[in-house]
């Protein structure tokens, strides 16, 4: 038995989260990826908070990767990219549009060295529009996409996800899926292509289903006033009597019997999709006891009603142990493991992120490039 995606060969030229995610995704399923960095200071994400140690940010998605330090600001650079493309069929790219053609490394270009190339190519507002040259991070996607608009509290606070939506949804898994449908198109055709994924785009699509209620005139896309953001009473957070949350998620009508039922309120069973009076109710319920207390009551409750966990104790949670999804690093610090599980592929093996340039010359060695060659590459500042 392989891996899934055994055989796939990807030079990874992003930086910091959304590409780097999705190639880290791509290396656990068994694709070889080839880190392309600056020789001087590589992925930015490698200085992101690093202090003494390495980042832990960098070295969280770039597991499994080899790293390659070349610089393709110079004309020798390029050359050596073209040549790796002679043995690697996916180049993914995060540049703002118009970077790659600058560098001389275009799909014009790659595209010809190589027609079988797949590149994908991630950016904030896509390849073409009239933001495509505009910079942007992933609250700034959310917020021109309606997302943080109608994300918040019932008072109608806007908030911050906690985690980046836009890069990872809108960006690494758009990307990821158009890189394998292209894939699978290139088994059929023999022919590569380029694929363009934007995060705006893509974060914005993850609201179809709320946009068409939106649309229908059903929906007011502002914080705690739509069906699943706190307009009713079976569908919100409510703080413990210790200052902690439950969430409740009684959409269907049996998990809010079960509900009732389960704390003693069967009165509260024709109010499912109350007003701001059972809210309340519910409010007053969940404050006359401990998140323990809850969760005790809560335990053999068919009724979608679980605590507010912070990301560690999430993390170290029978949930995530029993899935394999908290490991340990040589450094004895635990790290996120692959979340995709698939019957007939091996699982991921386990490597820490390279340091830079940590494989330039066993991997230029394997496209012909001679020491002598190599010794010149890096006096020039090539590599």
């Amino acid at each position: 038995m392989s891996q899934a995606l055994s055989g796939l060969k990807v030079l990874d030229l992003t930086m910091n989260l959304p590409g780097p995610y999705m190639t880290w995704l791509l290396a656990l399923l068994g694709a070889e990826v080839i880190k392309i960095e600056n020789p001087i200071g590589g992925d930015y994400s490698r200085a992101l908070m690093a202090g003494e140690q390495s980042s832990p940010f960098f070295a969280a998605v770039n597991r499994n990767k080899k790293s390659v330090s070349l610089n393709l600001k110079h004309p020798e650079g390029k050359r050596l990219l073209l040549k790796l493309l002679d043995h690697y069929d996916v180049l993914v790219e995060g540049f703002r549009p118009g970077t790659m053609e600058r560098l001389g490394v275009g799909f014009d270009v790659t595209s010809v060295a190589n027609p079988r190339l797949i590149q994908v190519s991630i950016s904030g507002y896509g390849q073409t529009g009239p933001y495509r040259l505009r910079a942007g991070h992933d609250l700034n996607y959310l917020a021109l996409a309606g997302i943080l608009g109608m994300t918040g509290t019932r008072d109608g606070e806007p908030a911050i996800p906690g985690v980046q939506i836009a890069d990872v949804a809108g960006g690494s898994l758009m990307a990821m899926t158009g890189l394998l449908a292209a894939v699978i198109q290139r088994e059929r055709t023999g022919k590569g292509q380029l694929v363009d994924v934007s995060m705006f785009h893509g974060v914005l699509s993850l609201a179809t289903m709320v946009f068409s209620g939106v649309e229908a005139g059903l929906e007011s896309p502002e914080p705690g006033k739509m069906f699943l953001n706190g307009r009713y009473p079976c569908y919100g957070l409510y703080r413990t009597s210790d200052g902690e949350y439950m969430s409740l998620g009684a959409i269907e009508l049996k998990f809010w019997q079960d509900f009732c039922t389960a704390v003693g309120r069967e009165d509260l069973m024709g109010g499912q999709f109350g007003g701001p009076e059972i809210i309340a109710e519910l409010d007053k319920l969940f404050a006359s006891r401990t998140l323990g207390q809850w969760i005790e009551i809560m335990a053999n409750a068919d009724a979608c009603c679980e605590p507010v966990l912070k990301l560690d104790e999430a993390v170290q949670s029978p949930l995530a142990d029993a899935r394999s999804m908290a490991n340990y690093g040589p450094d004895g610090k635990r790290f996120l493991g692959c979340p995709l599980k698939l019957s007939e592929s091996l699982p991921p093996s386990d490597k820490p992120a390279p340091a830079l340039g940590q494989h330039t010359r066993d991997i230029l060695a394997q496209v012909g490039i001679t020491d002598e060659e190599m010794q010149s590459l890096a006096s020039e500042g090539v590599i």
